[in-house]
């Protein structure tokens, strides 16, 4: 049984949606993005901020992790001998089994961080400290915006995923920063683009006539 949906959640994702849709038709039109007023976070003379926001944030990267390994000194008859080692052998392994799955590669820092996106960079404050993700360094886009998150991936340095309801915005306006007018082909934002493409054709068809004007949720197509 599918559990119960918070409304306010749901609203967020549907206002971050149609905000990037907004925000896609308008530069595939020929718009560019709009500066943000001068704020209190200091950038650099030729750094413009475009947006900034709360967003879901998280590392991709592995660590190194310790464990104690038991060894006692048993006495007594070899039964208990053989038990008592058998028992810390299944100990050892159990403990280095968790220290390895605890240093594998996986999406770690999880957070709720403010990020300021610009002309240059991502600025992320995580956890007290400002964080620059420079656009220079990317080397693939990856994601899918239907599910509100992306993921970038950089020459140095861990990936960095961006989800939650401001993700599909904020995944379009980096993919047109970086990659230029073509960003907005990359196939990331597919499911903004189909949802683009099927709003223009319904305003046509209703500017010839063929439909009526009706509810349109703006939700990505599945």
């Amino acid at each position: 049984m599918q559990g119960k949906r918070d409304p306010q959640l749901e609203a967020a994702l549907q206002a971050g949606w149609t905000s990037a849709c907004q925000l896609y038709e308008h530069l595939h039109n020929g718009g560019e993005l709009t500066a943000l007023p001068p704020g209190a976070v200091r950038l650099n003379p030729d750094e413009v901020a475009y947006a900034d926001a709360v967003v879901g944030y998280a590392r991709y990267y592995g660590t190194t992790a310790t464990y104690q390994q038991s060894s006692s000194l048993l006495f007594g008859s070899a039964a208990f001998v053989a038990a008592g080692m058998a028992v810390e052998a299944v100990a050892n392994s159990s403990a280095k089994s968790r220290a390895l799955a605890q240093a594998a590669v996986q999406w770690r820092d999880h957070a709720s961080v403010r990020t300021i996106l610009t002309n240059q960079r991502l600025l992320c404050d995580f956890r007290g400290q400002w964080l620059s993700f420079w656009h220079e360094g990317i080397v693939e886009f990856q994601g899918d915006t239907a599910q509100w998150l992306f993921v970038l991936r950089y020459q140095v340095g861990s990936p960095i995923m961006i989800h939650g309801p401001a993700a599909p915005w904020y995944a379009v306006s980096v993919a047109r920063l970086v990659y230029g007018p073509r960003g907005l082909q990359l196939p990331a934002l597919a499911g903004v683009a189909r949802s683009v493409a099927e709003t223009m054709m319904r305003r046509q068809r209703m500017i010839s006539g063929e439909i009526t004007e009706g509810p349109d949720t703006g939700r990505p197509s599945t």
